[in-house]
């Protein structure tokens, strides 16, 4: 049992052979086995990407910041001015969805602010 071990440790480090394909000629493209099967439209929608896009996506970047920071904020807060019971539920919460709103709303305008640049 010891020795099957240690061979079989031995061989995990080892490199394998790579397997030769006998019916492949010289000429003939390689096929692209991802199957992803886009061709290229990935590529396309980064050019079109439009401005309501970017806003839209700083909007939603700045609401999920905002609500992290605003939990954060909204915890300590809770546990600092001593709210009774239940009610730190709802103080967090309504931290939180402030404070994502707000951040949404400034990095939405600043999409918006910046889409309109060409560097």
């Amino acid at each position: 049992a010891h020795k099957r071990r240690l061979q079989t440790a031995t061989r995990i480090g080892t490199p394998r052979k790579k397997k030769k394909n006998s019916a492949r000629k010289p000429g003939s493209q390689q096929v692209d086995e991802s199957g992803g099967g886009g061709g290229g439209r990935e590529e396309v929608m980064a050019r079109t990407d439009s401005c309501l896009a970017r806003v839209g996506a700083g909007a939603v970047i700045g609401g999920a910041v905002g609500g992290a920071v605003g939990a954060c904020y909204g915890t300590f807060e809770a546990f600092r001015y001593k709210i009774p019971g239940l009610l730190k539920i709802r103080y967090i919460g309504q931290t939180t969805v402030g404070s994502a709103a707000i951040f949404g709303l400034f990095l939405g305008a600043g999409s918006l602010i910046h889409c309109g640049k060409s560097y």
